[in-house]
């Protein structure tokens, strides 16, 4: 089966990482994230957000451990001959700081795909994903809406009613265990 994931809430613990940081910086307090848009969550506007990002790219993204689980869990899909490509939010500038995070925890990959922040449904059709694992709700629904069935990793900031060709996983046991289920 070729399945995409996505890695920003789904290999990589992004999000805990990033709450330190941006709490640092904006001088809050927040411990759950509840809305993706992160910069509503801190009251800022997109392009300060975007800007703290560029200037911090490198510790943003080398900072996170893997998501638990992840790398166990795409090594195994790897091992029973799934097909991975990875398919990002991130800008092709960022590829090399996310090779090297992905090289640093020895997270496997061949195809790496960065969207720039556009719709990830076109990569998914383009790459013909049978599966999608993602973590934003708002890619999910686009992505099943397209006929690709997703498994989507729960998260605090992606609550929400899910139609019948999204599953919602707690974590990457259950993920794996789904593949499995579809691939019998």
């Amino acid at each position: 089966m070729r399945i995409g994931i996505d890695i920003d809430g789904v290999t990589s613990d992004s999000y805990t990482a990033w709450l330190v940081e941006f709490n640092r910086y904006y001088g809050k307090n927040i411990s759950v994230l509840e809305d993706y848009d992160i910069h509503l969550v801190y009251d800022v506007s997109w392009d300060e957000m975007n800007d703290f990002f560029k200037q911090n790219t490198e510790k943003l993204f080398m900072l996170p451990q893997p998501m638990k689980g992840a790398k166990k869990g795409i090594e195994s899909l790897l091992t029973q001959g799934h097909e991975i490509i990875y398919i990002t939010a991130r800008s092709a500038d960022e590829e090399e700081v996310t090779l090297r995070w992905m090289d640093k925890y020895k997270i496997p990959y061949d195809q790496v795909v960065f969207s720039d922040f556009k719709s990830k449904v076109e990569l998914a059709k383009q790459w013909q994903l049978e599966l999608f694992i993602e973590d934003y709700l708002k890619n999910a629904k686009a992505i099943a809406d397209a006929g690709v069935p997703v498994l989507l990793l729960n998260a605090s900031y992606n609550q929400g009613e899910l139609s019948k060709e999204i599953k919602r996983c707690r974590d990457w046991m259950e993920i794996v265990k789904e593949i499995n289920k579809v691939q019998k």
